[in-house]
């Protein structure tokens, strides 16, 4: 490793914080999307496929995909990765981040940013815990105010909340 250069240790496996939360946020979304794939809109959309991500406060990653295709369950796994570590970097969602971007109110370089690196899709969610600690999450599937309706609603069901506090 060059000399100076630190190596940051993100934890392996979930951490004391983030298990239970993660698991339970887990369980909560696992609840949900029977009832969103119910949708015949959401369902000709995904054709029963749904992909979701979160970060924990202690940078623990958990997720899941749901569908029968391996290689369409890759790319909707890579897009809820994708938005989940875009809120982690920036604490905004998905596609409000973006919009602030262009309308100049935001710059994305000061979060270790690029235009093209930016997801444009809505669908990462930022969560809350009572500690004001951020729980990065994202849903990727569903049309976009879907995909952040059943993160939001799986967050708040857990105790997280939606706003700062």
């Amino acid at each position: 490793m060059p000399k100076g250069l630190e190596l940051r240790r993100w934890p392996v496996a979930l951490g004391r914080m983030s298990l239970p939360l993660l698991v339970a946020l887990a369980q909560e979304v696992d609840r949900l999307v029977p009832e969103y794939l119910r949708d015949p809109i959401d369902f000709a959309n995904c054709q029963g496929h749904g992909a979701w991500a979160a970060i924990g406060p202690d940078g623990a990653w958990c997720g899941r995909g749901y569908g029968p295709e391996k290689e369409r369950l890759r790319g909707l796994m890579v897009y809820a990765q994708r938005k989940a570590s875009q809120v982690w970097m920036t604490s905004q969602a998905t596609g409000t981040f973006e919009e602030r971007v262009y309308r100049g109110e935001e710059d994305e370089g000061r979060y270790g940013l690029m235009r093209p690196d930016l997801v444009g899709w809505r669908g990462g969610v930022p969560l809350w815990t009572s500690e004001g600690q951020l729980v990065a999450a994202a849903f990727s599937g569903f049309r976009g105010e879907k995909d952040v309706e059943i993160i939001q609603r799986a967050g708040e069901a857990v105790g997280l909340r939606l706003t700062r506090p």
